[in-house]
Formats: structure tokens, C-alpha cells, sequence
């Protein structure tokens, strides 16, 4: 019994998963399945499995899975194995890297009237998201990468974009979109304008391959900024940056900043009229 329930097991990776026959799934999981997952929870019928197989290998459109090694008793298999793929899709918030990733995966399936009836199964998390360029490591490399940018710039570094933005699109209400060069010549049009600017770090929340920084700014307009000529004025204004990171390097940049009360403060544009200004006109 327990050499036919291997290979009941063995079925279904090699026949049904790595084929991508999900009609077999129909003849070998019980009408009452139940997949227990470590991070996916409970996914309950085999219609639900389908879903979830099908969605899987959207995102790991070559994902194959390799048997290492199967104990069993009585109504238990235990199967460790690797499973193998390269990710085509957002995959758990992640972008995909086109990297060929390899995880280590071990399965306890319980077998009754020659299908499976349940299955636990646990696989390395933290080494799909190291692979992935998304662990908890690399978050906080992530947001270090844009504090040592952020204080490089307070210091008038720009030798640094060589080191931090990789072939980069950015974008931004005030600037439209800007590639790398462009952008490398933006940065420097600020620091020209705002010798004395300083950019402080308020916030950052990372997930995934993502950054999200709330900043605030202040320096005395001393230079041309996109047109106006330089006022000698204290500016101060804020606003938010979210960077996407590959590899170590930014490859997309979108932020929003108050551009308004920034052109108002040098006397570009006129205030915006209050509320009660308004009533008693």
C-alpha cells in the first residue's frame, strides 16, 4: 500500500503538475481535498486547486517540480522536492526579475480510496524572496540604498547616480517623464538653484521590491529652477518618492511634491484665495 501511494503521489507531480494536466487532478485528489499551504492557507476542493495551480503557472510559466526523495506509512507520504521556474509576472507584490529561481519544498499527503485527501506543505519562503531580490534583507538594503542617496545629495554628490539609478524612467507632475540622462540633468538643476538645499527623510515603508520615502525640503532659492530666475528666498516643501529596485540599482522613480506652495513661496504664482476670503467677496 504505502509503495502504490507513492506513486499516487508521484502522479500528480509528474503527470498533472508538470504537464499541466489539471483534468487529472479529477481522478486523483478526492472530491473533499483539502491543501493546507504555509503561506497560501487553506485551499479547499480541487476546483480551488486548479485556480490556484493555474494562477502559479502564469507567473512560472516553466516551473517544474523534481522529486528528491518519499517516506511513507500507513496512509502518509512524505515527499521532499525542488521546484524550479523563472517568474514572467508579478509574483507576491514582486516584480518579476527574470531570474531562474530553485526552492526547496517537503509535502505530507494522507491517501485514502487510492487518491489524496489532504496536503500540507511547506516550502522556503525567505529563499524564494532572497532569489527574488525581496527578503527582509533586501528591504532594508533597499531603503539604506536611498538614505546614501538622499545624504549625498545633501552634500552636493552627484557622483553617486552613476552608482544608484540603473537605467532608470522617472516621473513626476512638475517634471513629466524624465530618462536617465534627463533626470541626472534635473537633480543637478536643483542643486544649482538650492545650493544650500537639504532633503530629510520622514518616512519609509519597503515591501517587495519597492521604496516608498516622505521627504521634506529646505533651501534659499539662489539659481534658475525650470525658468524662474533665482529670488534669494527661504523655500521649504515636502513630498513623497516611491522607487522601484533592481539589483541594487533604481529603475523606476514616480513622486509627487508640492510644486504649488513651493512656486508661492518664491512669489511665482499667487496664493490660492482662503475659504472665508472667498465668502466675504
Amino acid at each position: 500500500m504505502s509503495e502504490a501511494n507513492k506513486a499516487l503521489v508521484r502522479r500528480v507531480m509528474e503527470e498533472s503538475w508538470n504537464k499541466r494536466n489539471m483534468t487529472l487532478m479529477d481522478e486523483l485528489l478526492d472530491p473533499g481535498y483539502v491543501y493546507h499551504g504555509v503561506v497560501e492557507g487553506e485551499i479547499i476542493g480541487v476546483e480551488a486547486m486548479k485556480q490556484f495551480l493555474t494562477w502559479l503557472y502564469a507567473a512560472f510559466p516553466d516551473a517544474q517540480h523534481i522529486m528528491q526523495e518519499q517516506v511513507a506509512e500507513g496512509d502518509k507520504v512524505v515527499t521532499r522536492f525542488k521546484s524550479t521556474g523563472t517568474p514572467q509576472v508579478e509574483f507576491m507584490g514582486i516584480a518579476p526579475s527574470g531570474k531562474h529561481i530553485t526552492v526547496d519544498e517537503v509535502s505530507i499527503s494522507r491517501v485514502a480510496g487510492g487518491r489524496i485527501v489532504e496536503d500540507w506543505n511547506t516550502w522556503d519562503v525567505l529563499g524564494l524572496f532572497r532569489q527574488l531580490g525581496a527578503s527582509p534583507e533586501a528591504t532594508g538594503a533597499n531603503k539604506a540604498l536611498l538614505r546614501r542617496w538622499i545624504e549625498g545629495v545633501n552634500k552636493g554628490n552627484l557622483a553617486l547616480f552613476d552608482e544608484v539609478y540603473g537605467d532608470c524612467v522617472y516621473n513626476s507632475p512638475a517634471t513629466g517623464e524624465l530618462k536617465r540622462e534627463a533626470l541626472r540633468q534635473f537633480m543637478a538643476s536643483l542643486l544649482a538653484a538650492f545650493p544650500d538645499g537639504r532633503w530629510t527623510i520622514e518616512d519609509q515603508v519597503a515591501e517587495g521590491d519597492k521604496v516608498v520615502t516622505r521627504w521634506s525640503f529646505t533651501g534659499t532659492h539662489q539659481g534658475e529652477l525650470m525658468g524662474l530666475a533665482p529670488t534669494g528666498k527661504r523655500v521649504k516643501t515636502s513630498g513623497v518618492v516611491m522607487d522601484r529596485i533592481v539589483e541594487g540599482k533604481i529603475v523606476e522613480e514616480r513622486e509627487e511634491w508640492d510644486t504649488l506652495g513651493m512656486m508661492q513661496q518664491m512669489s511665482a504664482t499667487p496664493p490660492l484665495a482662503k475659504a472665508e476670503d472667498k465668502a466675504a467677496a
